[in-house]
């Protein structure tokens, strides 16, 4: 069944049901009601994209198998018509989901919505951007066409958008797991999660909603060589174990400034700070990044330009990338600007920073001259 506006046709009813349960039900009922059964009340989903009605319709049998309460929520701008839902429900579903989903088109869109022994449900036809409701929702099931037919539905605003309306704890469930959607998430304040994904497609994405509570301010050093043509990267170990590479600096101590921060963290990392001259601040991160190592910090990551007079200050002592887990491990390199790229960072503000230093090289080229 296509829908005309988007160019797309709705999944045959074989793939639709599989995918569904595996996306929406198992990776997202069934994902929350495993961590939150002891303190659950009522279980409140809502859904973008309401279409055929069969997630409402599968998270209904799942509310009706397990005797939980739920109250469902759909948004969908674009009802089908109910010779489509008929069409749909016909080809294959079983007599069960059939006439729920018939239920819902017919009862859950008018003023009293749908009432059932311990399931309510709700369909409001209106765009996310023009809904005014609010709530705390536990589960969100977000299936709104791909980014390639509907991406104003995938950017960060969206997700800023759902969050607020999230108790703590709260998962949202997708099928989409391009890698632009996952940032888009985690900048918007969600803690996300790659899946496996259903039958044909590799991967899928979880969101929790994992509050904040606590910052961590960081201060990093974007070191240039005499000649301006390299940046000092070091690579070490993180406190999960992993190797990755980063630019030089640390954590910013209490009552301790940031430009102090900067020339300590210099010193204790590159042994030394001689030859070194601050050019002054370049960046701070405005987007929200959560950290890799504590789930409840936000990071706040301050970068300023340095030059260094020698090329000295850099070593690398050629470890094999798999160096043994109890083994301390920090080098520093200098990589070529013209060959550096994000993907060569660990974290998400230095691939920022990365994808950024020419622009903003060129801003700083009138100060001291190159060596």
């Amino acid at each position: 069944m296509e829908v005309i506006e988007w160019g797309v046709a709705y999944h045959s009813i074989h793939g639709a049901l599989t995918e569904s349960e595996h996306v929406f039900i198992d990776r997202g009922l069934e994902r929350w009601w495993s961590e939150n059964e002891r303190v659950a009340g009522r279980v409140r989903v809502l859904e973008v994209g309401f279409g055929t009605g069969l997630n409402a319709a599968l998270a209904w049998q799942w509310s009706e198998r397990l005797g939980i309460a739920l109250d469902y929520v759909g948004i969908e701008p674009h009802p089908l018509d109910p010779h489509e839902v008929d069409a749909w429900a016909a080809s294959g579903l079983s007599n069960d989901l059939a006439w729920r989903m018939r239920a819902l088109h017919e009862q859950a869109a008018g003023a009293d919505g749908l009432k059932a022994d311990g399931f309510t449900a709700q369909i409001l036809h209106c765009t996310l951007q023009a809904w005014k409701g609010t709530g705390a929702f536990d589960v969100c099931f977000f299936d709104a066409f791909a980014p390639t037919q509907q991406p104003e539905l995938w950017e960060v605003e969206i997700f800023e958008r759902l969050l607020p309306g999230m108790n703590p704890g709260a998962v949202l469930a997708t099928y989409c797991a391009k890698g632009q959607v996952r940032r888009n998430m985690e900048r918007a304040g969600w803690k996300v999660e790659r899946h496996p994904g259903p039958p044909g497609k590799r991967e899928m994405l979880v969101a929790c909603n994992v509050p904040v509570t606590r910052w961590n301010v960081r201060c990093y050093a974007l070191i240039l060589n005499p000649a301006r043509t390299h940046i000092l990267v070091a690579r070490e170990r993180f406190p999960d174990g992993s190797v990755g590479c980063k630019f030089p600096g640390g954590g910013v101590e209490p009552g301790e400034a940031i430009v102090d921060t900067l020339w300590r963290e210099c010193a204790e990392e590159l042994g030394s700070t001689d030859g070194l001259t601050g050019l002054g601040h370049v960046y701070t991160n405005d987007f929200f990044v959560r950290s890799a190592f504590r789930e409840d910090e936000q990071i706040l990551a301050v970068y300023h330009w340095m030059q260094a007079d020698h090329e000295g200050i850099a070593w690398w002592d050629e470890k094999p990338v798999a160096v043994a887990a109890s083994e301390p491990l920090l080098e520093m390199n200098w990589e070529a600007l013209a060959e550096l790229t994000p993907d060569a960072m660990r974290f998400p503000i230095d691939r920022h920073v990365v994808a950024n230093l020419s622009e903003w090289l060129a801003a700083i080229q009138s100060g001291p001259s190159a060596g």
